[in-house]
């Protein structure tokens, strides 16, 4: 097989380490060989959904055993790198374990300024405010068909949350809240209430800054 008869490899060829997609990297490091790529695509895909942003290094053993076929010392090996990439960027990104403040929101968040195409996260916290975990609701324009209160609050049942943080980007790099934005919010705040799981921010990301709809008075 040569480099231009598989997509990741191709991607790379053409663009660089540097601009293709997280899951074309993490697709070379899921495989043994260069017939394993086109493979292991899909597998890498579903573990970015899974793990947005810096969450992928909370990606375990038994995920890459299940994907891949990895064996102990093999994960750890991919582990190993996912690790050295992770300290190397501290100095940049922080990772955000607890939230304390809006600009705590801010860079749990920050991750989505470089997203081409809009996505909808939750991050679900404990009665702490500690980060339990974050997940990927929606990747697509935002509306309330399909961000729905279900999507949202069935992970947070599940993780057993005491409280969410909501957040999407917006694209074209502007934060400024629109019309949707605050009506997804409200919606949702609502549904928190009756479940008493309190919605207690909507961050909306743009290129520079990001926005706290709870600190403009919109929650």
């Amino acid at each position: 097989m040569g480099v231009g008869d598989s997509g990741v490899l191709a991607r790379i060829q053409q663009m660089g380490m540097g601009s293709v997609p997280l899951h074309d990297l993490l697709a070379i490091v899921l495989s043994r060989e260069e017939t394993d790529v086109a493979h292991n695509e899909d597998g890498a895909a579903d573990l970015v959904r899974r793990y947005p942003g810096r969450r992928i290094v909370d990606l375990s053993q038994n995920e890459l055993h299940a994907i891949s076929g990895y064996e102990q010392f093999e994960s750890l090996r991919v582990l190993a790198a996912i690790e050295i990439g992770r300290r190397a960027g501290q100095s940049h990104f922080q990772l955000v374990d607890q939230i304390n403040s809006v600009e705590d929101s801010f860079k749990l968040f920050a991750w989505l300024a470089g997203e081409k195409q809009e996505h909808f996260c939750a991050a679900y916290l404990n009665s702490k405010g500690g980060v339990i975990s974050t997940k990927v609701i929606h990747i697509g324009t935002l509306n309330m068909s399909v961000v729905g209160a279900r999507e949202v609050f069935r992970e947070a049942v599940r993780e057993n949350a005491a409280s969410v943080i909501v957040a999407h980007n917006h694209p074209s790099g502007d934060p400024s809240p629109s019309p949707e934005d605050i009506a997804v919010t409200h919606r949702l705040h609502e549904a928190g209430t009756m479940l008493d799981i309190k919605v207690l921010d909507h961050i909306v990301v743009g290129s520079n800054r990001s926005v706290s709809l709870m600190r403009e008075g919109l929650i």
